[in-house]
């Protein structure tokens, strides 16, 4: 896949007391098959920069997003706003299953890019375990001037 967009994502973790939040910018693949979007890019392991992975952000025309991450750890999360599904994330280890409800789904897609961003939980065994939220800001990379992950959109 090209990836001739720029990929800024924000990602905000609640647990308990504490927040964590992870900010990423890349190069990305940006396709409309159908009436789907998909947003593709590479994250690499923080152990071993020798390693990359794939990661596909799926978005139907009904505004269900899917993440989709391969690797030793992969998982399909389902993200669609006011609704539960169970996702089964691949560890070393093995496999976990997690309950994810979506509170909030915002997308603003055209053929040129734009933003999506969600906010869900994630619960074992329907014990929560956290609140997240996803944003996504996919641009043409030519027209890119410096921008940075923008957090305030979940």
């Amino acid at each position: 896949m090209d990836e001739k967009y720029l990929l800024s994502v924000c990602g905000k973790q609640y647990v308990s007391d504490s927040e964590d939040q992870v900010d990423l910018q890349t190069g990305a693949a940006y396709v409309l098959k159908g009436s789907t979007r998909y947003i593709s890019y590479k994250e690499y392991d923080p152990q071993d920069p020798e390693k990359h992975y794939r990661t596909t952000v799926k978005v139907d025309e009904n505004n269900v997003v899917t993440v989709m991450k391969g690797g030793e750890i992969s998982h399909n999360l389902i993200l669609e706003e006011g609704k539960r599904h169970r996702c089964e994330y691949r560890t070393p280890f093995g496999y976990m299953s997690l309950g994810i409800y979506t509170e909030k789904v915002h997308v603003a897609l055209d053929d040129s890019g734009g933003v999506v961003s969600v906010r869900y939980n994630i619960d074992i065994e329907n014990e929560l375990v956290s609140t997240n939220e996803l944003t996504l800001n996919i641009e043409e990379a030519n027209k890119n001037v410096n921008s940075k992950p923008d957090c305030t959109e979940a």
